[in-house]
C-alpha cells in the first residue's frame, strides 16, 4: 500500500489557480487604470463611431472575436510562465507618449485609439511576460482592426476603390446584356442600351465596397488565425480577402448597375441592396473557404509520395 501525499499537492488545479493573487490585483489595477485615462478616446473614437458610422459596425465584433482568441487558448494563457519584463514599461510609455502628443499638439483621434493597443501590449509583457505576450499579441493586435481610419484618410482610399468597381462594372456589364454598351469615366459609368437610349450610372462612396472589405478582411483574418495551418498559408489568406472582397463588391456595382439600366431601381435600392451585400458576403467567404481549401490540399500529395519512398527504402 503506497502512501499518499497531501491533498492539495493530488487535487488537479484549474488554470485560474496557476497566476497569484497579486498578478490577478496588478491587472485589475491596471485596467482601470487605463480605462480612466482612455474613456475619452474609447468613447467618442470608437463607440461612437461604432454606433453611427455604419462603414465600421462591424468594431462590435473584434473585442468580442478578441476575447474568443483567449478563450480558445486559455489552458496555453493560465498555465504560461509568469515573468514580469520591464520591457513592457517601455511600450507603455512610447504608447502613452503618443496618446498625449496626439491629444495636446497634434489634435488627432486615430493615434490616441491606436496607441491603446500598444498599452494593452505593453501591460500584458510588464505583467506576464514573453511567455503570456506569446499567446496574446495576436488577440490584442487584431483590436487595431477595430480603430476606425481618419475620414480623410477614409475618403482618399475609397477613391480607387470606387473607380475600379466602375470599371470592373463596365467590363462586366456587356457579358451579362449582349449588346449593351458601357464605358467607365472615374466613378461614372455610360451606358448605351439596345436601341439607342444614353444613361449615367454614378458609383457614390457608399458602393466603394470598402464596408464590405473592412468586414470581410476582420472574418478573414479571425479565419485564418483560427485554422491549424502554416504561417504562410495564413499570410495568403490574409492577403487575399482584399482582392476577394474587391471582386465580390465588383459584382455588387455590376448587378446594381443592370438593374438601373433595365428599369429595376426598387431592387437597387433599400432593402433588396442591403440583401445584394450580404449575399456578396457569403460569396467572399465561400471564396476564402474554397481558398482555405485548395492550400489544404495543396501538398498532400507530394508529402504522401515521400512517405511512400520512405517506406520503400530498405532498413
Amino acid at each position: 500500500m503506497s502512501a499518499s501525499g497531501p491533498a492539495d499537492a493530488t487535487m488537479p488545479r484549474s488554470p485560474g489557480e496557476l497566476i497569484l493573487p497579486t498578478t490577478w490585483l496588478r491587472i485589475a489595477v491596471v485596467s482601470a487604470l487605463v480605462l480612466m485615462v482612455y474613456w475619452g478616446p474609447i468613447r467618442y473614437t470608437l463607440i461612437e463611431r461604432w454606433i453611427n458610422d455604419g462603414n465600421w459596425s462591424h468594431g462590435w465584433l473584434i473585442p468580442a472575436f478578441s476575447c474568443y482568441f483567449l478563450w480558445m487558448h486559455r489552458k496555453r494563457l493560465f498555465s504560461a510562465t509568469i515573468r514580469p519584463s520591464y520591457l513592457g514599461a517601455l511600450v507603455m510609455v512610447i504608447s502613452l507618449a503618443l496618446y498625449f502628443a496626439s491629444a495636446w499638439w497634434f489634435r488627432m483621434s486615430y493615434p490616441q485609439a491606436v496607441s491603446i493597443v500598444g498599452v494593452i501590449l505593453g501591460a500584458t509583457l510588464l505583467l506576464g511576460g514573453w511567455g503570456l505576450t506569446k499567446v496574446a499579441w495576436f488577440p490584442i493586435l487584431f483590436l487595431l482592426l477595430a480603430v476606425p481610419l481618419p475620414q480623410q484618410t477614409y475618403v482618399q482610399v475609397t477613391q480607387p476603390m470606387r473607380a475600379f468597381a466602375s470599371s470592373g462594372a463596365a467590363l462586366i456589364m456587356p457579358v451579362f446584356a449582349p449588346g449593351l454598351y458601357t464605358e467607365a469615366q472615374a466613378v461614372v459609368i455610360d451606358y448605351i442600351v439596345p436601341g439607342g437610349a444614353r444613361g449615367q450610372l454614378n458609383v457614390e462612396e457608399a458602393c466603394s465596397g470598402m464596408r464590405l472589405m473592412m468586414a470581410f478582411v476582420t472574418l478573414g483574418v479571425a479565419m485564418a488565425y483560427l485554422g491549424e495551418r502554416p504561417a504562410w498559408q495564413r499570410l495568403v489568406m490574409v492577403i487575399a480577402c482584399v482582392p476577394i472582397a474587391i471582386f465580390c463588391n465588383t459584382l455588387r456595382v455590376t448587378a446594381t448597375g443592370l438593374f438601373f439600366v433595365y428599369g429595376h431601381e426598387d431592387l437597387a435600392r433599400g432593402t433588396p441592396h442591403q440583401l445584394l451585400g450580404f449575399v456578396m458576403l457569403a460569396v467572399a467567404l465561400g471564396l476564402f473557404s474554397l481558398l482555405g481549401y485548395v492550400l489544404s490540399h495543396l501538398f498532400i500529395e507530394e508529402a504522401q509520395g515521400s512517405a511512400a519512398d520512405s517506406a520503400a527504402e530498405p532498413s
